[in-house]
């Protein structure tokens, strides 16, 4: 029939590609079948590949979905909130400990997850967990930057990727259910370094 463009799709695709981020998150990209995500979803395997297409290119997906909803929620907090530089800072360093105790997630970090999981071995996931680094590096500049107005723009540089680092090992440590009071004392000791 002219003009004929197939059926719409009967599902949302944000929500759809949220539980798929879900079962990447928590099983690593080796670890999720295909299976895994079709029950996760209540999709057959032809519409996960129809609308997604391969199981890389649904987690690339949901990479950048993570991204959308948890890494720029974290630079708009750290860069637009007006909370006070020093509570910015603290309420970023403390995600990691927060989510483990505070909400029982022990997934860790999907972004610090890929990065051990996935990106050795694949140059695009590796350009999409650098990219996310990159943008909180950045956004943890100006917080810092706020706090220590007499630093060279290469010294809070510096002591951006010093908590960036410290935050995605915490993510990882949590994961691995580390106790909390070491995480918290890596997150002080951390932050004594720019408050």
């Amino acid at each position: 029939m002219a003009g004929h463009v197939g059926r719409p799709r009967e599902f949302d695709e944000d929500e759809i590609i949220s539980k798929i981020m879900g079962v990447f998150w928590k099983l690593g990209y080796e670890g999720t079948g295909l299976s895994d995500i079709m029950e996760a979803t209540g999709l057959k395997k032809g519409s996960l590949y129809k609308a997604f297409g391969s199981k890389h290119g649904m987690y690339i997906r949901a990479l950048k979905h993570y991204e959308l909803m948890v890494v720029d929620g974290g630079v708009t907090m750290l860069t637009t909130s007006t909370e006070p530089p020093d509570v910015r800072l603290k309420t970023f360093m403390s995600a990691p400990i927060e989510a483990a105790w505070r909400e029982n997630d022990w997934r860790g970090c999907f972004l610090c997850n890929a990065s051990a999981d996935h990106a050795a071995m694949d140059e695009i996931t590796r350009q999409q967990v650098k990219r996310g680094y990159d943008k909180l590096e950045k956004a943890l500049r100006l917080p810092i930057a706020e706090i220590q107005p007499e630093w060279s723009s290469e010294k809070v540089a510096k002591n951006a990727q010093l908590l960036l680092s410290v935050y995605a090992g915490m993510r990882v440590m949590a994961r691995s259910a580390v106790e909390r009071q070491r995480l918290e004392g890596a997150k002080d000791m951390a932050l004594d370094h720019v408050l």
